[in-house]
């Protein structure tokens, strides 16, 4: 069974949010948007110690937009369903027999929700199971399932990277133990300590750490990992239809092969290792069941890792056999995730919106061009709040410069300028729109520049031109800043006499097969006289105040 929604309202940071869930889903978005108030209510649905959180007056939203009023009533939802038809019939899923909710993609589906209301200054407390139309299913052991429910899929949350070798493990258990259940225990214990130690000794004196022993620390990591996680395929149903439902959870080779390489470094080891150990150790003083198929939350995983080691740890994560969610300001890191996984989360006045790229939104060639252009080479791109598309590098190096004789700091206004030539216009409009980012299109004037511009015409809708587009007025960018004072630069460039009567076209042509553009564009910089930004063309002024106040979200 996978999570496959959460429905939160009213929920500290959160107004309302829904929010899909994939085997693996990245989370990223501006601080204060609602990424850890998502996580605490996870983390308080499907707590590992089963325990029933209590809601506090500080829990309920703070609307600031109204007033600063507070809301009266909380809600989390939570919707699961099966991985595959009749997964229901496990036995650990027996007991929720009155609750499935039949789907109409014959998978079943089920609803539980956390609800409280302030009456009377007291906080009131509900749980229950819902029907398909939201409606509570009468149930006398509510409780009992709710518990259940935490013991087969708990959250265990790893913090941040920072985290991965601290905090030593405590036993549960005496040692005096007589039943199976706390020999075991105390034998879990006593490995996760062995683990430590060598983990702090790798990182302390790496030196010291002979081949041998972190062979032996594997082993006993093994040992952990059997206990907590399944690396064998879940059995499925003979009828269950391949084509329509992918096994999300099936995986051919155990994640802890990869420790064992010849080819690992000593310090590659310390962060699997220590990645894999803090999962176990964030379950908390909990022992997990082995029927529990736990959901891993782990946070900003880039702290304190080199990009190497973080993407060495990448491939470790992707194949632990379970549900995922991670939250990241790693532009390394969602260069390297599928696509369709990342959500982006923005705090808008009504709600949290979460935007996505649904898959087959863009075509295989459309994603390999972007994940090419864009997120190996642009990867801040993805976290922007509005990207300029320009047709070429000139125009990057010259707005860039441009915007900050104007005093526009564009990484700090979430502004990037993006030349779409080789990745192509339309899917950058896609992906934009998909992930909530404002853009604007500058075009030259000539006959590419005018196909750029029907295509952002083709797409516009009920918008208003002026807001996504601008054509230059001249064929390119070097012909426009021609004839608007940086004419006497370019017969300099051309070593053109200003008296000569030689056409632009041809001084522009000499002038940048004697120099590179971007030494030409460095050359338009150093022209332009920094205490006096009249000198920069009125129309580029316009568009960067254009892209600024759209990254504010100012229409």
């Amino acid at each position: 069974m996978q999570l496959n929604r959460i429905e939160v309202s009213g929920f500290r940071g959160i107004k309302r949010l829904s929010l899909t869930f994939d085997e693996l889903t990245v989370l990223i978005g501006e601080n204060a948007w609602g990424k850890s108030s998502l996580l605490d209510a996870l983390s308080i649905a499907l707590s590992p110690d089963t325990k029933f959180y209590n809601f506090k007056f500080s829990d309920f939203h703070v609307d600031y937009t109204a007033g600063h009023t507070k809301m009266t009533q909380l809600q989390i939802v939570l919707h699961w369903q099966e991985d595959y038809p009749g997964e229901y019939k496990l036995r650990k899923y027996k007991c929720f027999a009155p609750l499935w909710v039949e789907g109409n993609d014959d998978i079943k589906h089920l609803y539980y929700q956390l609800d409280s209301i302030v009456k009377d200054d007291k906080i009131i407390n509900h749980r229950a199971f819902l029907n398909q139309n939201g409606q509570v299913i009468d149930c006398d052991d509510n409780d009992k399932l709710a518990r259940q429910l935490m013991i087969l899929h708990p959250i265990v949350r790893i913090r941040d990277a920072r985290r991965l070798h601290t905090e030593p493990v405590s036993s549960n258990g005496n040692g005096n133990g007589h039943s199976n259940g706390d020999k075991e225990k105390t034998e879990n214990a006593r490995i996760q300590r062995r683990l430590e130690n060598t983990c702090e000794r790798l990182m302390t004196r790496p030196g010291h750490v002979s081949p041998e022993e972190i062979k032996s620390s594997i082993n006993a990591l093994r040992t952990l990992v059997d206990h907590y996680f399944a690396f064998t395929p879940h059995n499925r149903s003979k009828d269950f239809n391949r084509a329509h439902f992918p096994v999300k959870a099936q995986y051919a080779v155990n994640p802890l092969e990869q420790l064992t390489q010849p080819q690992m470094t000593k310090q590659g080891r310390l962060v699997l290792m220590g990645l894999l150990n803090a999962f176990i150790r964030a379950r908390g003083p909990v022992e997990l069941k082995r029927i529990s198929r736990p959901i891993m939350i782990l946070e900003d995983p880039e702290g304190r890792l080199h990009p190497t080691i973080l993407h060495q740890a990448w491939s470790f994560i992707m194949n632990m056999p379970m549900q995922k969610i991670l939250t990241t300001n790693s532009p390394d890191l969602t260069s390297v995730v599928p696509l369709h996984t990342i959500k982006k989360l923005i705090r808008e006045p009504d709600r949290t919106h979460v935007y996505s790229i649904l898959p087959k939104r863009l075509s295989r060639d459309e994603e390999r061009r972007v994940t090419f252009h864009v997120r190996l080479h642009r990867p801040n791109a993805l976290f922007a709040r509005a990207w300029l598309l320009v047709e070429g590098e000139t125009e990057v190096w010259l707005f860039n410069e441009f915007a900050r004789i104007c005093g526009y700091n564009l990484a700090a206004e979430g502004v990037q300028i993006i030349e779409f030539a080789q990745s192509g216009l339309k899917p950058l409009i896609k992906v934009a729109r998909s992930l909530g980012i404002e853009w604007h299109l500058v075009a030259d004037g000539d006959l590419a520049g005018k196909k750029y511009a029907d295509t952002v015409r083709n797409l516009l809708g009920t918008e208003a031109e002026r807001h996504r587009l601008t054509v230059l007025p001249n064929r390119d960018i070097e012909h426009f800043l021609f004839n608007n004072g940086y004419e006497p630069l370019f017969r300099r460039l051309a070593n053109i006499p200003h008296d000569s009567q030689v056409p632009p076209k041809k001084i522009i042509l000499r002038a940048l097969k004697r120099h590179a553009k971007p030494d030409v564009a460095l050359a338009m910089v150093e022209y332009t006289d920094e205490d006096n930004i009249e000198e920069i063309p009125l129309l580029l002024r316009w568009i960067l105040k254009r892209i600024v106040a759209m990254s504010r979200g100012v229409s």
